[in-house]
């Protein structure tokens, strides 16, 4: 009997000793890698690398609009909204501190401006140089730059800026939120003068003198024009109501409201006769613009068009989304946003396309 458990035992023993030796280990090779033969030299393994993704290049893009136009120049309460200028080859807008240009191919997304990091607003472009208006949290006050896309941005004067424009080659500012007068600046000789006697918030130009909404112009607000060959203050239209206008040959194009609707109206200069436009309308956001002889309206839900006399109303563009004040029309295309995504469509209605500002 101890022989035969003796047997059993040593059987036992041998079956471990086999199925450990057939087992792979950690120091075992051939369990792991493809064998090498003893006469090849190894050699270290080497990465291919990842291919470098093409950075996309605009082509430069040439957009005009005839006479009958007076720029991206609208009416804001405040500087937030799409901030776009045209350079003369590409579009240009700012996306909190992302500065980013489109090109040639609509279709192609804006590309990023890199060494750009300021929250720029109220961008213009004047004489090959982007002007823009940047926000000192510090002292809270808006202080107007030049940037040449080559070098960092340079302050151009040290007055506090609130609304600008170029007109007959000299700036034309004012420095405070709340009405305060018009200034003029020298570009050459740095000479900063007070033009305005009467207080604006922003203003206007017809391309030859400003216009500009005045509380103080009497008993109640008024319309003033500054004549800038003459340097007179004059009060057009009295009394006038409407902060939303714009001014453009021998009329003013403006945005009435009251508590229930809002309308559009032209008003003669020469004569005060008024040529309704569009009525009872319940949106409350308004942006005008006119260019290529046509008026452009946009509200919260779509965008239209119309002949100068109020005629021939055209829908362009009718959105699902609310749309941010602000249309820019350059050349045939028209950009607006929702506040999410900045749209380009032509002024026909075609050729819709959208980019993230995500």
């Amino acid at each position: 009997m101890k022989i035969y458990n003796k047997a059993i035992l040593l059987l036992i023993i041998f079956l471990l000793l086999f199925v450990t030796a057939c087992s792979p280990t950690t120091n075992d090779v051939s369990a792991t890698k493809v064998p090498v033969e003893s006469n090849q030299t190894t050699k270290e393994t080497t990465l291919t690398p990842e291919p470098t993704a093409l950075v996309p290049v605009l082509e430069k893009v040439v957009l005009s609009n005839n006479g009958d136009s007076i720029g991206n120049h609208h009416f804001s309460s405040s500087h937030y909204g799409l901030h776009i200028a045209y350079t003369g080859e590409y579009v240009t807008f700012v996306n909190y501190m992302t500065l980013l240009q489109h090109g040639n191919e609509i279709e192609m997304e804006p590309v990023v401006f890199e060494g750009f990091e300021y929250q720029a607003e109220g961008l213009q472009y004047y004489n090959g140089i982007l002007y823009f208006m940047l926000y000192d949290s510090l002292v809270g006050e808006y202080h107007l730059y030049t940037y040449d896309f080559e070098k960092d941005p340079i302050k151009v004067m040290d007055s506090t800026v609130y609304y600008y424009l170029f007109v007959n080659d000299k700036l034309y500012f004012t420095k405070e939120f709340v009405q305060g007068p018009i200034y003029s600046f020298d570009l050459t000789n740095k000479e900063e003068v007070i033009i305005t006697n009467y207080r604006a918030h922003d203003f206007t130009t017809d391309g030859v003198d400003l216009y500009f909404f005045a509380t103080d112009a009497g008993t109640a607000p008024g319309l003033v024009k500054y004549n800038l060959s003459t340097n007179e203050e004059t009060t057009v239209i009295f009394p006038f109501y409407s902060h939303n206008y714009l001014v453009h040959g021998g009329y003013v194009y403006y945005v009435q409201e009251n508590s229930y609707d809002r309308s559009i109206h032209r008003l003669s200069l020469n004569d005060g006769t008024i040529v309704d436009i569009a009525v009872e309308l319940s949106d409350y956001s308004y942006s005008l613009n006119i260019s290529d002889d046509l008026l452009y309206l946009q509200t919260e839900n779509y965008i239209k068009s119309f002949s100068l006399d109020g005629t021939n109303e055209t829908i362009i563009y009718e959105s699902s989304e609310y749309l941010s004040k602000g249309i820019y029309i350059i050349g045939d295309r028209i950009y607006f946003t929702d506040g999410y995504d900045i749209y380009m469509i032509k002024k026909d209605g075609s050729g819709l396309v959208y980019y993230s500002l995500s």
